[in-house]
């Protein structure tokens, strides 16, 4: 969900390593050099020729020309000016997964992402690919938009490059359409190989497990979970140094020799769940090898989104088609074509069935109604299940909640004002914005009249509504789509 254009940095008081810690929340193309394993190292560019601008929300990134190789993973990717990973809201960020055909297994990859203009803060990490590698390769982004081109300045839609890398940023064909803060090259060809080697048999999916209340853990796809653009961006971190706009892969060896680096994160839905929720409640994210960190296992939006589609019972929050990220970025109205782009980089199905449907619980349809019911029915309990643990916790972002538990409260309201969730009479969840707009308090009051106490998993307790007390309007209306974003997870 995206309602921000700062995030808020992890705090570097110290660099205790954790891979998946909590996160605190048209320009010239640059060429980067031909490969070797010495380029990918260094990763030189030449110096960018237009000013850096903090202000600015939309942001290019360039692709090597073999960008889901060996050689073009391990170049780094550039981000263009007037950006810079530097600033927070212009901070970009790419995952990489890697299927071994033979056995099925996967491993991940994280791709750097540098300023034009500067080398890496330490050698990139050159993955060994297996023989016929299937990759799948996915961004996220701080800011408003983030678009993909080739070194020629080429777009998803016209480079060769990135077509024949099944690049994806917004509506394909459609000249300027975008997702916004995501996109991918890959994707489709990755989720059929792992789904196929699930059905072999030779990929293993983790069970779900449950969580400290007797729970089934919650998936990317789950009501518990799930807001207004669900499914997006990834749970990659930089280090940075902020002196020399210098970023390397966030890896052991990394933090060790740069010790006054700081950590930078894409603040993500999948973060949110596998990095901050998980720990809290007793829950275990699916998780892989990581390539560029070695001995360390990573979280990953590919193996969310796998696991996700294996054993989410129903109701499934799959992409709805009201999902700001899928309208038209022309018209701003709903596309059953784009929401489907958008399903297929996330290994869902495409859309089917009516979109006037009231009771959904595939998620198929992406019908508006039945995804607004779901939120309001299960999200609200599961925030009260955990209130005592959540209210104790740092918000990942204090432009939205004083702490996790308003901050999650908070989210889910301005997700049903973001969707355009048609009023109704109830409303489980009012919350109290402080003098800067963000959530201080919240109060939940289920259908059984008791406050702050929980109800099993999926229990209905009310038609939708949107908040009439607890939403802020102040900065953000339902026309800004993609530019004008308040925060983001």
């Amino acid at each position: 969900m995206h309602f921000s254009l700062i995030a808020a940095l992890v705090s570097t008081a110290s660099l205790a390593y954790a891979e998946n810690a909590p996160r605190a929340w048209g320009l010239k193309a640059t060429s980067t050099q031909p490969f070797s394993s010495t380029a990918a190292a260094t990763g030189v560019t030449a110096s960018p020729t237009v000013a850096l601008n903090a202000t600015v929300v939309n942001c290019f990134v360039t692709l090597p020309s073999n960008p889901l190789s060996a050689e073009g993973l391990a170049t780094p990717f550039i981000l263009q000016p007037p950006c810079s990973q530097s600033v927070n809201g212009q901070q970009s960020f790419a995952e990489a997964a890697v299927l071994d055909p033979a056995t099925g297994a996967i491993s991940i990859y994280h791709p750097l992402i540098m300023d034009a203009g500067t080398t890496p803060l330490a050698p990139n990490v050159v993955p060994q690919l297996p023989a016929n590698a299937v990759v799948g390769l996915w961004f996220g982004f701080n800011g408003g938009v983030l678009q993909l081109q080739d070194v020629n300045g080429g777009t998803t839609n016209t480079s060769p490059t990135l077509m024949g890398a099944d690049c994806v940023n917004g509506l394909p064909g459609v000249a300027g359409d975008v997702f916004g803060q995501v996109s991918w090259c890959g994707a489709q060809a990755f989720f059929k190989a792992a789904n196929t080697a699930i059905a072999a048999g030779m990929l293993v999916i983790p069970p779900l497990g449950t969580d400290t209340l007797g729970n089934p853990c919650p998936t990317s796809r789950s009501f518990e979970i799930t807001d207004a653009c669900p499914s997006d961006n990834v749970p990659t971190q930089y280090l940075l140094n902020p002196l020399t706009r210098q970023t390397s892969q966030d890896t052991v060896a990394n933090r060790a020799a740069n010790t006054n680096a700081t950590v930078i994160n894409n603040a993500s839905d999948e973060a949110l769940l596998a990095s901050i929720v998980d720990p809290l409640i007793g829950c275990t994210p699916f998780q892989a090898p990581s390539i560029d960190n070695p001995g360390v296992m990573s979280s990953a939006l590919a193996l969310s989104e796998i696991q996700a589609n294996q054993l989410q019972a129903q109701p499934i929050g799959l992409v709805p088609l009201n999902d700001p990220d899928c309208l038209t970025t022309a018209a701003g109205v709903v596309s059953p074509d784009k929401t489907n782009a958008y399903r297929l980089g996330v290994n869902q199905p495409i859309v089917a069935g009516s979109a006037a449907a009231t009771v959904d619980p595939t998620g198929v349809t992406g019908a508006l109604v039945p995804y607004c019911n779901n939120m309001v029915a299960i999200a609200p309990p599961f925030f009260a299940g955990f209130q005592n643990v959540f209210i104790n916790q740092a918000s990942p972002a204090l432009n939205v909640g004083t702490n996790l538990f308003t901050f999650l409260c908070e989210r889910y309201l301005m997700s049903l004002t973001q969707l355009v969730c048609p009023p109704a009479a109830f409303q489980p969840v009012v919350c109290q914005l402080n003098g800067a707009g963000a959530a201080s308090s919240c109060v939940i009051t289920l259908a059984t009249n008791t406050t702050g106490t929980a109800l099993p998993t999926g229990t209905a307790v009310a038609p939708v509504t949107t908040s009439t007390t607890a939403v802020s309007n102040t900065g953000f209306h339902h026309g800004w789509r993609h530019r004008h974003r308040k925060y983001k997870y």
